[in-house]
């Protein structure tokens, strides 16, 4: 069978809430998954639509309300805790209480599931996490303490203990939540890094769309009417899936650029020309004060942007006037009292 050869797969499956007066409560129903050996899976969707409550049952946390899940074949249900340690591995997004310990002895925890019943590590487990540390980038913060760390840090310090506990599948709940931008794009990155090191399967929920387009080979995106479509990022762009998904009457998914934009009624239009990058920033600061920036050379009014002994000069031809700008601002600040 196909099946088999999948890291993981779902078979019908449901997820949601048992409730003890009422029908069960499905979020998500008849789902057909799988996994394969290598890839960057993001879970996106909308709040509310069932994102943690998939990885949850996934995890083996919460039970199914119907159908089951395989990892390397076998059932989720005829797997003991500690056996599923060797092939599953978490990160969460919230903060962990564990006290006043180092770097190396959160990474060193997930060497649990290869312990003996003692929990000493041996030569291979410190084999093993010296190795994740380095990985990760994490060696010269061993000693650190834990709960002293930036919250990018502390993620990647959950991140290597995930890796240290050496599974084939890492699920991450919002691994970027909370951080800034340079951060999120490194942790993803080194999510990226592991799976072309390791061959590691790694599925993540995401609230960052623009990051996800970048960074994931799949996309399980659930849809308006919960649903799950399964497709790269560009094929469910240009098959319309992700503007279904996330297009709101005030913002808007716009294919071209791949990016989300507020949906403003415009009652100016001005055509832009000059370089790419030029256009598209002063494109973007022309729509945030309501004009509507047309790619049509017939539209009257417009601006041209030059380059004169390395400054940028924006030449507005408008309401039959003619004015030269030097910088973005100044042009907007014009515009915005015609």
């Amino acid at each position: 069978m196909i099946e088999s050869t999948k890291i993981l797969y779902t078979k019908d499956l449901a997820v949601g809430y048992k409730r003890k007066k009422a029908d069960d409560f499905i979020l998500l129903d008849n789902l057909n998954l799988s996994v394969e050996s290598g890839e960057l899976i993001c879970l996106l969707g909308q709040n509310g639509f069932g994102k943690s409550t998939l990885l949850r049952t996934l995890t083996g946390v919460q039970k199914p309300l119907k159908g089951d899940f395989f990892i390397n074949g076998k059932s989720i249900n005829s797997y003991e805790k500690s056996q599923l340690a060797k092939v599953l591995s978490i990160v969460l997004t919230e903060n962990l209480n564990i006290g006043e310990v180092s770097v190396h002895s959160v990474v060193s925890m997930g060497r649990y599931p290869h312990n003996n019943w003692l929990g000493i590590l041996s030569e291979k487990d410190h084999k093993v996490i010296n190795n994740v540390l380095e990985i990760t980038g994490l060696t010269g913060y061993k000693e650190k303490i834990f709960t002293e760390l930036s919250d990018g840090f502390k993620q990647k310090v959950m991140i290597a203990r995930a890796l240290a506990q050496d599974t084939s599948i890492i699920l991450l709940d919002e691994p970027t939540a909370f951080l800034d931008i340079p951060t999120r794009i490194e942790i993803l990155n080194m999510l990226r890094s592991l799976i072309k090191q390791f061959n590691k399967s790694i599925i993540f929920s995401s609230h960052d769309l623009d990051l996800a387009l970048q960074t994931a080979d799949i996309i399980w995106l659930i849809t308006k009417d919960q649903k799950i479509e399964v497709d790269s990022p560009e094929d469910l762009v240009l098959n319309g899936h992700f503007e279904k998904a996330f297009n709101k009457k005030e913002i808007k998914f716009h294919p071209q650029r791949g990016i989300f934009k507020m949906d403003r009624v415009a009652d100016k239009k001005i055509h832009v020309k000059g370089s790419k990058i030029d256009v598209i920033w002063t494109e973007r600061a022309l729509e945030r004060i309501g004009i509507a920036t047309d790619g049509n050379e017939n539209v009257k009014d417009s601006i041209q942007i030059e380059k004169n002994k390395g400054k940028l000069i924006w030449h507005l031809t408008f309401s039959s006037e003619s004015v030269l700008f030097y910088s973005i601002s100044d042009l907007i600040k014009y515009l915005k009292n015609k």
